[in-house]
């Protein structure tokens, strides 16, 4: 820097910096052997009485390695041929006649220690460098032989001089470039005229004298960060499809009371609908239902004995008296109330798939925990444990959301019903008899019966295909470098955190706006801490959150070095740990990756996912309660004043799922902007939980509903109690009534 800023004060355009075999010499002009005895010199950078002892010689490693070419020079040789001790530099540019090329000329080829490998072909650069180092022959003579090796000949990156000062620097406005020794070689010769050949010698080139001109180029990079960009929408694609499937149980419900009201409609006529929505759509005894359905293709995850024991046949109608009538629900109140508390309903039910709901304690233990592993990972390095677990635990849900729909509609098209049937070896019969009769295959047998249950043929290809996926991912993350650049590797990656993120939010459930607010408020300051505070707190003022994300921070060892040792220890580093989405810069050819936390999907997902199951329990319970929002179609049948996009999309009229989405997005590019803004990692929850929440709280407020759904609404115990049976006691009169009204608020958004 000091230098260019020197040649623009005196005029130059720019400033060319160029490597060379001298410049990897010195003097110690501190250590001269002259001590005024009398020499006609006494000025250390032009006395004549240095020795081989005052050469400060390569560095190794940094200048050379003898593990790309080495030789040993005779002494003589060395004495009448080579000069390290001219003044003032030391270093005599003659030395390179013997130390550049591919002939015999050069030292390094004629004298190369490996007669097997020839230092031409060792050595890339062709370039050698004396050590200092010397060795004993081990002849009766004792002959001196003089170490040299292979040269690096690499770009070194031109760093900001720190010394300047700020209007110093900004003042600095040529370009500066730095260029090998082999290019410095080419372009002397150039400016010379005359023709550089691999022996590094020179010849008539003819010159005309015209000018030369030199052009330099800086590389593009985009303007616009494309990644960003592309990681913003896959984070609002992830976090609104995993919470809005994370409501499927009740759609489902809803869609087979519709498709019941429909049939019974076109064999009984309109009359028969309004009884039919009343009773749930539970027509008469000779209508077909739905046949039951052995797998979801929604991509809801979903145990397999609950793939084949569901059934999407659902009914809310009270059972026949003995008369055989049925009770028809005259009004919503009446309807509502028979459901709160379960009073003459016997549904046909779903089985409820296992799942965890949050209170505050679950919210608070899991921000510990979380905290707790952040901690253990900063401190110990074990970025290794966390790609077995996330490749064998991905795995799994891969092949749940995507491998278990995806064969299962293939065998259907194929007609092929034999993958979906239970095999025999494993049935519970085979495996009771194997026991009984003894033996380690009925006890093995036995134990993978208790532990899978019955398994198909589609179990053993779905799971077969997703832990050779995860496989393979875990092996390229343990032998590639640099993984990330890695096509297969980061996209599946990706693939493998969204079914991570569907499969989290259809298990763990939030009911209550309270248990939320205190889960996204706590996260909200975890967030900020570990990210804006820890680089206050650590010793090398390292943000915790960055260096976990980033498997440890960038590499700690000088760019130029780790061209030199890639694999070096202190090169590694920098590459997106697993548990997040990263998408590799495009076009960037500084690299680098726009990385999205899953946390900063499922934590605000949570919120998600309440709004999609609250909006679906009100649309189910007003369909429930006599479907006062269904309008009769010109067929007589019924419809559903609901488009297809807002079906598609949960943004069914006064619902909350549709604005938190939109306000989750808002917030997610807030962050994406920040980050662009102050070219540093941001917290994201630090936008987000503002967003979301706020938007939740304020709709709720505004509605009149946020007393309800700050502790367990009725609207989804009423729908959970319809799906899943059990009973729910309503605490008193109001309660019932009050729930009524809601009922009539969801009947409105069908």
């Amino acid at each position: 820097m000091p230098t260019a800023l020197s040649a623009q004060r005196l005029g130059a355009s720019a400033i060319i910096i160029y490597g060379s075999l001298s410049s990897r010499y010195s003097l110690n002009v501190t250590n001269s052997t002259n001590e005024d005895n009398g020499s006609s010199n006494n000025d250390a950078y032009t006395r004549d009485d240095y020795t081989i002892d005052d050469v400060k010689w390569p560095i190794d490693k940094q200048d050379y390695d003898c593990d790309n070419g080495q030789a040993f020079i005779p002494s003589d040789v060395f004495s009448n041929k080579l000069n390290f001790i001219t003044s003032p530099g030391g270093y005599d540019d003659n030395n390179d006649d013997y130390l550049i090329g591919n002939s015999d000329n050069n030292m390094c080829v004629k004298y190369a220690a490996d007669e097997t490998t020839t230092f031409v072909s060792a050595c890339e650069s062709q370039r050698c460098l004396v050590t200092g180092k010397n060795v004993t022959d081990g002849g009766s003579d004792g002959n001196i032989k003089y170490e040299a090796c292979c040269a690096w000949d690499f770009a070194i990156w031109l760093y900001q001089d720190t010394t300047l000062t700020v209007d110093e620097i900004k003042e600095v406005t040529i370009p500066a470039v730095y260029i090998t020794m082999q290019q410095a070689m080419e372009f002397l010769d150039l400016m010379n005229g005359v023709s550089s050949n691999n022996d590094g010698d020179g010849g008539d080139n003819n010159n005309s004298g015209d000018p030369i001109v030199l052009s330099m180029y800086a590389r593009d990079r985009p303007s616009v960060n494309s990644s960003a960009i592309i990681i913003w929408a896959l984070g609002v694609f992830v976090a609104w499809l995993a919470s809005y499937l994370s409501s499927s149980d009740y759609r489902s419900y809803a869609k087979a009371i519709r498709m019941k009201s429909h049939l019974v409609a076109r064999a009984g006529g309109v009359g028969a609908v309004a009884a039919t929505t009343a009773a749930g759509g539970q027509g008469g005894e000779n209508v077909e239902r739905p046949p039951p359905s052995p797998a979801r293709h929604d991509g809801t995850p979903r145990s397999r004995s609950q793939s084949r024991e569901r059934s999407t046949t659902a009914t809310a109608a009270s059972p026949p008296s003995e008369s055989g009538e049925r009770t028809i629900y005259r009004d919503d109140e009446d309807a509502a109330e028979a459901v709160i508390t379960n009073r003459n309903v016997q549904p046909q039910h779903y089985q409820e798939e296992e799942s965890l709901e949050l209170d505050a304690s679950h919210a608070i233990f899991f921000i510990v925990l979380a905290s707790t592993s952040l901690l253990v990972l900063f401190f110990f390095k074990i970025f290794n444990v966390v790609k077995i677990f996330y490749a064998f635990g991905c795995s799994g849900a891969f092949a749940q959301v995507v491998l278990y729909p995806l064969l299962t509609r293939v065998f259907r098209k194929l007609r092929w019903k034999s993958p979906m049937r239970p095999m025999e070896c494993l049935s519970e019969e085979n495996a009771t008899r194997a026991a009984l009769n003894g033996g380690c295959k009925g006890k093995i047998l036995m134990c993978l019966y208790s532990f899978f249950g019955p398994i198909t043929l589609l179990d053993v290809m779905a799971n077969t295909i997703a832990y050779a996926v995860g496989g393979t991912w875990l092996y390229i993350a343990f032998t590639v470098l640099h993984p990330g650049s890695n096509v297969f590797y980061w996209i599946v990656q990706d693939v493998f955190g969204a079914c991570m993120c569907i499969t989290f939010l259809g298990t763990i459930k939030i009911n209550a706006i309270r248990v939320a607010a205190i889960l996204l408020t706590v996260a909200f300051f975890y967030d900020i801490f570990f990210v804006f505070v820890t680089p206050l707190l650590t010793k090398h003022g390292e943000s915790i959150m960055v260096n976990v994300a980033t498997s440890g921070g960038p590499p700690k060892a000088d760019p130029s070095w780790c061209e030199k040792y890639p694999s070096s220890t202190e090169c590694k580093g920098g590459e997106p740990l697993p548990m997040l989405f990263a998408i590799p810069r495009v076009g960037d050819y500084q690299g680098g990756a726009s990385m999205l936390g899953l946390g900063d999907i499922v934590l605000p997902g949570l919120l998600l996912s309440f709004a999609s199951r609250f909006d679906e329990a009100k649309r189910l319970m007003g369909l429930v309660s006599g479907g006062a929002g269904r309008v009769r179609n010109g067929a007589g049948g019924v419809s559903s004043n609901k488009s297809s996009w807002n079906i598609c999309c949960g943004c069914g009229q006064g619902g909350y799922f549709g604005p938190v989405v939109v306000a989750y997005a808002v917030g997610l590019a807030m962050a994406n902007a920040a980050v662009y803004l102050m070219q540093m990692g941001q917290p994201a929850l630090l936008y987000l939980v503002p967003c979301c929440l706020g938007t939740f709280v304020f709709m709720a407020r505004r509605n009149g509903e946020l007393n309800d759904i700050w502790d367990n609404p009725r609207a989804i115990r009423a729908a959970d109690a319809l799906l899943f049976g059990g009973r729910i006691e309503a605490e008193d009169e109001d309660d019932v009534r009050a729930s009524s009204l809601l009922m009539n608020e969801g009947a409105e958004m069908t």
